[in-house]
């Protein structure tokens, strides 16, 4: 039987749960709460398939980092040019020859995360391949998982997950994917859709509208937060992805936050994939 974990018990005061606009009377609506799984998903499905690579070019970049090596990535799909950045842990950050792989997920109206920034990865022994796309924003997705702009997304996504299963030094099973917002939806799309499935799935706020008709194909373990002042991705719709996981999972609702990066849930995560992959942890 699977894993489920959740701190919104922490949060419900039950003399609250009765007064409408409180966090308690909210989270008391939410709690069970499954949405309309019946979306039609067979554009995705398709997308999911349909992944004949093409050109795959893997580009050096010297950053003068020991314990890390820099690349570009780029290959054909479709008659378009997927772009990426990867980043591989080496020297003294190398724990393995083969090393666990993250895919990475932008939101809306942001760009991929700089090299900066997902250098932490190596620094902990993974490699990461994020996504480097063009930005989007709320309007690109208004028919929800059956926008085209998100369907295109998940192809490239589950197409970097092929990718990532065939570069030197990745272990092809454990690749794993974190996407905050937009990014977190494609990152559980692709958890959902990739024929081997993901090692686990870190994601917060994610959108757009619809993603419950694929949480109970979600394969792997997987970490959810939620800001429940979030006016962009509806806290009850994350709460209908949440409660259609039938694997592991964990839920960690933030009452103070509303759309955007929580520093908070980032150390979760990162406590979440040592967990997964190394049985350690910072706590």
């Amino acid at each position: 039987m699977s894993k489920c974990e959740s701190n919104i018990d922490e949060l419900i005061v039950p003399e609250l749960a009765g007064i409408a606009g409180t966090v308690s009377s909210r989270l008391s609506d939410f709690r069970d709460w499954r949405g309309d799984a019946s979306a039609d998903v067979s554009e995705l499905e398709t997308a999911a398939s349909d992944l004949e690579v093409c050109g795959l070019t893997v580009t050096a970049i010297d950053f003068a980092n020991p314990c890390a090596r820099y690349s570009e990535v780029s290959f054909e799909l479709g008659g378009y040019v997927v772009h990426g950045r990867l980043i591989e842990p080496s020297g003294c950050a190398r724990r393995s020859e083969l090393v666990p792989l993250c895919l990475m997920f932008h939101d809306i109206d942001r760009p991929v995360r700089g090299w900066h920034h997902m250098t932490r990865f190596a620094a902990m022994g993974y490699a990461v391949l994020a996504l480097d796309d063009e930005t989007i924003g709320s309007s690109d997705l208004q028919q929800g998982i059956t926008s085209p702009a998100f369907v295109e997304r998940v192809r490239w996504g589950c197409a970097l997950a092929k990718v990532a299963r065939n570069l030197d030094g990745m272990d092809p099973d454990r690749i794993f994917a974190w996407g905050e917002g937009l990014g977190g939806g494609v990152a559980l799309a692709v958890s959902a859709l990739d024929e081997r499935g993901l090692a686990c799935t870190a994601l917060a706020n994610p959108l757009p509208s619809g993603l419950e008709t694929l949480s109970p194909r979600v394969r792997g373990s997987v970490l959810m937060g939620t800001s429940l002042m979030d006016t962009v991705s509806d806290p009850k719709g994350q709460f209908a992805v949440f409660n259609g996981l039938e694997c592991d999972r964990r839920h960690i609702i933030y009452a103070k936050y509303a759309h955007e990066r929580i520093n908070a849930f980032e150390n979760e995560v990162v406590d979440f994939f040592n967990q997964t992959f190394y049985s350690c942890s910072l706590a």
